[in-house]
């Protein structure tokens, strides 16, 4: 745990960031933060790399999950033209992005979007000025807001309704700073954060600094004299040795602090108070944590719903109405349900519940049938419109089991029989009705993939 200046254990509870009701995520920090905490050696069951992804999802999920935030949005790095243009040198000893770590970096910006949250890119800036200009404009407007980043340059943000909330151990333990709480480790207000970084440098960005002079010393000058301006007129009270670095190194000290000043003030067509949090799309979640074998995550996914409500897909009609009858001639779409003798299907106008003999079959000729597992229906030879089962399968193949009724709850298609009814006939009812809800989002699911000609083509017909 960080210190304060007189040695006492600063107190970084996260508190502040409890009161948050705007979460901006450095992107690309997080990402990295997440590589290099966890072991290389994560892995799926194929080979596939995970531990950065695994790690950065488990963020995303605490944020939703412990805070229960009104808007969260994820910041990436494009080029850093303006810096670069005031220092060539900038960044340029960093390390290229690890093979892993790169192998891993498409995946990032979906997760983002299965948890509701907003991914934002500014060509031409880096993702802390592109924070600093929204938690800006979220100051002046009085949102309560929570800056995510491990950079030391973003202690500069903090203020009455900004905080800061670091990872220094991976990503599981949190440190959250206010305004007093940096000026109790640094002895100096965040505004002159970027007067201390530019005395002291910070190697990971190649911001240089001046040589000689570390974290105590930075916050002792700028406390004393309160900017690098204000060092470099008292030059002349400083030790031999230090006036003599400051003097041979002062230029550099004002382009150091000029490298460590986000920019509030982009022409960015982004208004902190719209970044409101769209419902996590359950669905998409699931599949995400099958995929990658998060099964902690998977297992965990239903307490989403404590923190916001799950997709809202299906509202208004939940109830269904049904009545017992002969199976009609069938035209148009409708959804299709067999079971241990008795049909339902489900049309625009409700379901018709009955027995079921063979001869019926000649009936749905006519109709646009959409089934789950069509193939296990009695005797029907013609070719379904829609394949629930198959769709799903296209989407997950990974997945041990379809059943229509996790389908259902995952992609939020609740069906209600009206009236009530026994337990086999209310079965009936909802398979044939949620099938036919299910059909589009699935189908939606499957062109996003780029398998609706393998699903129209080769497994419908077979």
């Amino acid at each position: 745990m960080p210190k304060t200046l007189t040695g006492a254990e600063l107190q970084l509870d996260d508190g502040p960031a409890r009161e948050s009701d705007l979460f901006l995520v450095d992107g690309n920090n997080l990402a990295y933060r997440a590589f290099f905490a966890l072991p290389e050696e994560l892995a799926t069951t194929d080979g596939f790399s995970t531990n950065a992804l695994l790690g950065f999802t488990n963020m995303l999920f605490k944020l939703l999950a412990d805070y229960r935030p009104k808007g969260v949005a994820v910041a990436w790095d494009t080029r850093p033209v303006h810096r670069v243009e005031l220092a060539p040198e900038y960044k340029v000893d960093r390390r290229p992005m690890p093979d892993l770590l790169r192998e891993q970096f498409p995946h990032f910006r979906p997760i983002v979007e299965a948890f509701g949250y907003r991914n934002l890119e500014f060509e031409g800036w880096e993702a802390d000025d592109v924070i600093a200009t929204l938690a800006s404009r979220a100051d002046e407007a009085g949102i309560k807001t929570c800056v995510v980043s491990t950079d030391r340059d973003a202690f500069q943000l903090c203020s009455e309704n900004i905080c800061l909330m670091m990872t220094p151990r991976g990503v599981a333990d949190v440190h959250v700073y206010t305004p007093e709480r940096v000026e109790a480790r640094y002895g100096i207000p965040p505004d002159r954060v970027p007067d201390f970084i530019g005395l002291k440098g910070d190697q990971s960005d190649n911001i240089p600094g001046i040589p000689g002079i570390g974290d105590k010393t930075a916050g002792q000058l700028i406390s004393q004299y309160g900017s690098v301006e204000g060092v470099l007129e008292h030059v002349d009270d400083l030790s031999p040795a230090r006036a003599k670095a400051v003097r041979e190194h002062a230029e550099q000290a004002l382009e150091s602090r000029e490298l460590a000043t986000m920019r509030r003030d982009l022409p960015l067509e982004c208004d902190p108070a719209e970044l409101v949090l769209a419902p996590p799309d359950r669905s998409q979640l699931r599949e995400i944590f099958r995929r990658f074998e998060f099964r902690n995550l998977l297992n965990r996914v239903d307490e989403l719903d404590e923190a916001l409500p799950a997709a809202e897909r299906i509202t208004a009609g939940t109830e269904v109405p049904w009545r017992e009858g002969e199976l009609p001639q069938a035209q148009g779409r409708a959804g299709l349900a067999i079971r241990e003798g008795r049909f339902a299907l489900a049309q625009d106008d409700g379901a018709v519940v009955g027995p079921w003999r063979d001869d019926l079959a000649a009936r749905l000729r006519g109709a646009e049938l959409v089934a789950h597992d069509f193939k296990s229906l009695p005797r029907l030879t013609m070719e379904p419109a829609e394949d629930a089962m198959i769709a799903a399968y296209l989407i997950d193949p990974g997945r041990p089991a379809y059943p229509i009724d996790e389908l259902a709850s995952e992609y939020g298609v609740e069906v209600i029989p009206d009236p009530p009814a026994e337990a086999e006939t209310a079965a009936l009812v909802r398979e044939a009705e949620a099938t036919r809800r299910l059909a589009p989002l699935l189908l939606e699911r499957v062109r996003e993939r780029g398998l609706e000609r393998l699903y129209r083509e080769i497994e419908l017909p077979l």
